[in-house]
């Protein structure tokens, strides 16, 4: 386990150059930070206007960040090193999690659809409706693709469903209601480590969990 701010209501998690980034949001609230991968202490940080709810972000390059908003019609191109917003560019849907799957953006908005972005202008490629056993699958938040499956938190669930992105099939979940913490709410937030590691965090939880073996 890795200490983690309590104080922070985490959006989205990633791993990158050594560092473990986060958002957080809230209104008045809101951030991007840089965070040591060993102790989880906060290194750098980025506070968005009051205005504005942050949500999921994922990193295009080694320099460049998309972050969501909640409900702005809003993504924020952004210099992770300087803290500095470079681009703000149109979502037409609510923003909830996003990951970078190579050839394209896969975003999040709280339905059971995944849409498909183009990297460089952010325009919607294609979709997918998210279903297990059949059954629509609402809430898809945070994401993180990795070994080429969109992985997914379920918000209000302590699920993490793993996603086949062809057809959107649900393949597999685990549930980490055992491990969630007394303290904090609900599960948001996963970051792929080397070797398949996962980490995973919560809203104001009061650590980051490290999970092998899934």
């Amino acid at each position: 386990m890795i200490p983690h701010d309590p104080g922070a209501f985490t959006q989205g998690l990633e791993i990158r150059c050594g560092y473990l980034w986060e958002s957080t949001g809230i209104y008045g609230q809101s951030t991007f930070r840089k965070t040591d991968l060993q102790t989880g202490e906060v290194l750098d940080l980025l506070r968005l206007p009051d205005s504005v709810f942050a949500e999921g972000f994922t990193f295009l390059d080694d320099s460049t960040v998309c972050l969501l908003s909640w409900r702005e019609n809003t993504a924020f191109v952004l210099n992770p090193w300087t803290m500095e917003i470079e681009e703000e560019l149109y979502l037409n849907t609510e923003g909830w999690g996003i990951c970078n799957a190579g050839e394209y953006l896969v975003q999040s908005d709280g339905t059971a659809i995944l849409r498909f972005r183009d990297p460089v202008n952010f325009s919607i490629c294609d979709s997918i409706s998210v279903t297990l056993n059949g059954q629509p699958q609402f809430y898809l938040n945070e994401l993180e693709y990795l070994d080429g499956q969109i992985i997914a938190n379920q918000w209000g669930t302590s699920r993490i469903l793993f996603i086949n992105p062809e057809n959107g099939h649900v393949e597999r979940f685990i549930n980490l209601g055992s491990v969630v913490p007394a303290s904090g709410g609900v599960l948001n937030g996963i970051a792929s480590g080397e070797d398949g590691i996962l980490y995973c965090t919560g809203k104001n939880w009061p650590v980051t969990l490290i999970l092998d073996n899934l």
